[in-house]
């Protein structure tokens, strides 16, 4: 998924952290707060009116060889339908030119086209190939797109300990010099069911940190109801006041041994984009 706080990525923060008192969760059901939390997380990340990032995209095959990539992703918000996104390459040579733009559409399959230059030819990505990989990468066709909090049912599991930060493991080494004890970050953690029938998933567990409603890891089911795909975040920054982005994302394949990570060098908001950007002729420019 693009993830607005990185999207691509990813891959999708809130207004103020949404905290329910001991009597609130006893009349609220499990997918209330479900709701609640993703749509705390969808109001946290609004009024950001557009992006433009520079992204190394690494593919690492199961014996561990790498392969590297560079590539362009602009993000247009629509708050109404959905963010609008363009993914362009620039490196290496063979996928110079690439580019996959992406319109949302609420509640159902999103419209997709993918630009060859090689054949100089635009592909519509159909909605029973959303599944797919993207340029051979761990992210799929469906990961690369902003969803609209419509597009899933919801439901709160708990809440626990997110995983570990970078930050976090550095300071266990410390642990018993200080003789103090570290105290993770909580995240909230939900479910949510996609609507579109032609979904490659059934589900994603997802965990998102309370305080700054950050989404930290999401867990991909297959249609087998099987663990396909682990997503992490790390090394956030915050721009403008406002919005968290990760430097580092991860989608790993649990079931092949493959991992493809993202590292975004440049993230700048408010450039000016427009609905022309996003339109189909932009394909191929």
């Amino acid at each position: 998924m693009i993830i607005k706080q990185s999207s691509v990525a990813i891959l999708l923060a809130c207004v103020s952290s949404i905290y329910f008192s001991t009597e609130l969760r006893a009349e609220t059901t499990s997918e209330q707060q479900g709701y609640n939390i993703a749509a705390a997380v969808d109001k946290k990340d609004s009024g950001f009116g557009d992006s433009n990032a520079k992204i190394s995209m690494v593919l690492t095959s199961k014996m561990g060889e790498k392969t590297v990539r560079r590539l362009w992703l602009k993000i247009l918000e629509d708050q109404q339908n959905g963010d609008k996104s363009l993914v362009k390459f620039d490196f290496p040579a063979d996928i110079r030119g690439v580019s996959l733009l992406t319109h949302p559409i609420k509640s159902r399959s999103d419209e997709q086209w993918l630009y060859l230059p090689t054949v100089n030819r635009v592909k519509r990505i159909s909605s029973r190939n959303k599944s797919g990989a993207f340029v051979g990468s761990e992210f799929s066709f469906e990961d690369m797109t902003n969803k609209n909090l419509d597009d899933y049912n919801y439901k709160f599991i708990r809440t626990e300990a997110c995983s570990p930060t970078r930050a976090e493991i550095r300071q266990l080494a410390n642990i018993k010099m200080q003789h103090t004890q570290l105290q993770y970050t909580q995240c909230d953690v939900i479910e949510r069911y996609p609507v579109d029938k032609h979904s490659g998933y059934t589900k994603q567990v997802v965990w998102v940190e309370k305080t700054d409603r950050k989404i930290t890891r999401i867990d991909y089911y297959d249609r087998k109801k099987t663990l396909l795909k682990t997503f992490k975040t790390s090394e956030f920054k915050l721009y403008n006041e406002k919005y968290w982005r990760p430097t580092i994302v991860e989608m790993s394949n649990v079931q092949t041994g493959k991992k493809t990570s993202l590292e975004y060098s440049s993230i700048t908001f408010t450039n000016g984009l427009s609905e022309r950007d996003f339109h189909r002729s932009a394909l191929g420019n």
